[in-house]
């Protein structure tokens, strides 16, 4: 994209890269998605496994369920965060959120062994990591 000599314009146009741009944009904000999930995943108190299973990834708009699923490991928690960003847009809006009633409990520390919170402490760690 080098200005040709002689001040005659681009050798190529600037918007022959907004496809490049964006496809970089979706692919940068998949990766601080899924790594916000392995954060909350990785922090999350784990008894039966519910409060992990229930971490939802969505696009566009917020879910309003929780779900009848356990996950004491995460990684099913992970994949379905995966499959939910593969259909990943630029420009567009990320949720992940948990909607069992305990959630704000466990988020305000009411946890032995999430006593910090799960999510403030997840979102902190995810933007060091990707501020550098």
């Amino acid at each position: 994209m080098a200005r040709q000599r002689g001040g005659r314009g681009w050798s190529a146009p600037p918007t022959a890269f907004v496809g490049v741009v964006e496809e970089a944009l979706a692919e940068r904000h998949r990766a601080i998605t899924l790594a916000m999930l392995g954060e909350i995943v990785l922090r999350a108190p784990v008894d039966t496994g519910r409060f992990v299973a229930n971490n939802i990834v969505s696009i566009g708009s917020p879910v309003y369920y929780s779900l009848d699923a356990y996950d004491k490991t995460g990684r099913d928690t992970v994949a379905s965060g995966e499959s939910a960003l593969s259909g990943l847009q630029p420009y567009t809006v990320t949720y992940i959120q948990n909607n069992l009633v305990y959630a704000g409990a466990l988020e305000d520390g009411h946890s032995r062994q999430a006593p910090a919170g799960i999510y403030g402490i997840a979102f902190y760690g995810v933007t060091q990591a990707f501020n550098k």
